[in-house]
């Protein structure tokens, strides 16, 4: 009765970390370390999945199996994780501007091309529930954008090279913008 009751309290482990980690997928506070998040919680479910059916086989060949079985699923996973981390590219900081508490911070990345590509992000707060929201993403050899602004407590702009003046909202609580500027060519409005 007792390997019962943990199986089922291990199932409902798994289920409520299978939850929350569908919600850092979703994303809908727009988290900066969301993608982390997730990798953490998709991990921890494996090792609880793998108790479970540790708990639920006998001693013996089959409980080594499961164990064995959990432990390389957990390992494939982490390597996974790394792997995809590698990947991602680098974003270097040039300029931020702060207003409010909120920050908007224009980012020159590098990853797959050999072209430098700008962006423009906006963020809040601080630590690992930091917020982060894409406003501006430049083209692959495109120029950076001249500047960056807080119109209002809930506009922002971007003004590039060619005389291209996007501008954006703002939603206060969770920092989703709208629109995203992702122009098709370098200094064409």
């Amino acid at each position: 009765m007792t390997r019962l009751r943990s199986t089922v309290a291990l199932i409902v482990l798994v289920l409520v970390v299978g939850m929350l980690a569908g919600v850092s997928l979703a994303d809908p506070f727009h988290l900066r370390y969301a993608r982390w998040f997730t990798a953490g919680l998709v991990g921890l479910a494996l090792v609880l999945l793998t108790a479970a059916f540790a708990v639920v086989t006998r001693r013996g060949l089959l409980r080594g199996l499961a164990l064995l079985v959990g432990f390389f699923v957990v390992l494939g996973w982490a390597g996974f994780v790394f792997a995809a981390s590698r990947l991602a590219g680098t974003n270097q900081e040039l300029t931020r501007v702060s207003a409010g508490g909120r920050s908007l911070v224009v980012l020159q990345g590098s990853g797959a091309t050999l072209d430098p590509v700008y962006a423009v992000v906006l963020r809040a707060g601080s630590g690992p529930f930091e917020q982060e929201s894409l406003v501006y993403q430049g083209q692959e050899s495109g120029p950076p954008p001249l500047a960056v602004r807080f119109v209002d407590g809930g506009t922002v702009e971007v003004l590039t090279r060619g005389g291209c003046q996007y501008r954006s909202q703002v939603e206060g609580v969770t920092l989703a913008v709208d629109p995203v500027h992702r122009p098709l060519q370098p200094d064409v409005c």
